[in-house]
């Protein structure tokens, strides 16, 4: 089975936003680390440097939403948790898709031979 670097890039890259998210899940969204929203502010670079440029939106807005609920007594109703979940249905999609791509490239390669 033969996979591009590409593909093992963004697997990678997806698997560490996968990662981060279930860090936040951990966590909350009102006890975010400091650590946690620096990642998140990487990841919204990297992913937008890589193409991804939903991803890379989303990311910040969850990021912008979370460092604002930190500086709140009160917390408002927002769309945080549908944001977090669009980002975990995203990622599910794209490692989904990479892991297709690897299926048909396989499959592929054995009728060839």
């Amino acid at each position: 089975m033969r996979i591009t670097g590409k593909e093992e890039a963004l697997q990678v890259l997806l698997s560490d936003v996968e990662n981060l998210l279930e860090d936040l899940y951990q966590s909350g969204f009102d006890t975010v680390h400091d650590s946690t929203l620096s990642e998140l502010n990487h990841r919204t670079k990297q992913t937008a440097a890589y193409g991804m440029e939903l991803l890379s939106v989303l990311l910040a807005q969850l990021s912008d939403g979370l460092a604002m609920r930190r500086l709140q007594m009160e917390k408002p109703a927002d769309n945080l948790a549908n944001l977090y979940a669009q980002l975990c249905w995203y990622i599910s999609l794209c490692l989904d898709k990479i892991e297709i791509d690897k299926a048909a490239a396989y499959y592929k390669q054995e009728a060839a031979d």
